[in-house]
């Protein structure tokens, strides 16, 4: 066995970073000890620790089972991780999680996830390896089938040049949420002060908000600029109040809540989901 160990930590010694994926600037990351839950790249990551098994008897079972070993944790660690996401102002997955249905897609989900970075080999002989489920394949199983706009975006012209900051045609809506004690969640709505839906489920198709997200999550108004879903010329808001028991719903004055309506009435950046929110 000593044998086992000193050629299995001679062979695979080299330790990678702790999550094996890169982190955009500005993203919001809700960590633990043995994970992630990424808004803002769309992903949860668990990492798992296999130890060498006594029995073992040459190094290639002995990484064999000890990779092996730290899947089943880090498959582990996901549930406990899904368990925590927010899912709407009033929503968890734990709550969700009380259906059986749901429970047994999710755990689907989890039985497939995928390996993220190298294998980490560890000074101990054990290993860790990290492994990951998407957002949207969560959204997928969770979010209701009623309430969406039934009418799916149309296709974008060809012709089309993406508008710039010189033109009045907005790309996008970023609310500066910060300092409201905001938290992200995979379905959360904008509201005027008098509790009016200005963005929500009615705006967008279901498969729009699955495939794309309900709304983006940044930490920097540099980074946010930049993002992809509001990218060009993006309108900037300052929402005044959250609300919600989760404190996912975001609200919005009502004078910016008239320019919100006008840039998707003029380009449809609610029905697209060109949302993105600054947290601290």
């Amino acid at each position: 066995m000593k044998r086992i160990s000193i050629v299995f930590c001679l062979m695979f010694s080299i330790i990678y970073s702790q999550y094996g994926y890169g982190v955009i600037p500005g993203a919001v990351v809700e960590e633990t000890d043995n994970g992630a839950i990424n808004y803002s790249q769309g992903i949860v990551t668990a990492t798992g620790i296999g130890s060498i098994p006594e029995y073992a008897v040459n190094a290639g079972q002995a990484r064999a089972m000890a990779i092996r070993a730290a899947k089943v944790d880090a498959r582990r660690q996901l549930i406990e991780l899904v368990n925590g996401i927010t899912l709407t102002s009033e929503t968890t997955m734990r709550n969700r999680m009380a259906d059986e249905v749901v429970k047994e897609k999710v755990s689907g989900l989890i039985r497939g996830a995928y390996q993220v970075g190298d294998v980490r080999y560890l000074s101990d002989t054990s290993v860790e390896v990290t492994m990951a489920v998407s957002l949207s394949g969560i959204s997928e199983i969770v979010i209701p089938t009623e309430g969406f706009n039934a009418t799916p975006p149309p296709p974008p012209s060809p012709s089309t040049t993406p508008p710039t900051a010189a033109t009045s045609a907005y790309t996008g809506i970023i609310v500066d949420a910060r300092g409201l004690g905001v938290r992200p969640a995979l379905a959360p709505r904008l509201l005027d002060q008098n509790g009016g839906v200005v963005y929500g489920p009615g705006n967008y198709t279901r498969e729009y908000a699955i495939t794309n997200g309900v709304a983006g999550y940044s930490k920097s108004l540099e980074a946010a600029r930049e993002d992809m879903r509001v990218k060009g010329n993006p309108l900037i808001v300052k929402a005044v109040s959250v609300s919600g028991a989760n404190k996912a719903d975001v609200v919005i004055a009502n004078a910016d809540v008239m320019k919100i309506k006008s840039a998707d009435a003029s380009n449809g950046v609610l029905r697209d989901c060109r949302v993105l929110i600054l947290l601290d």
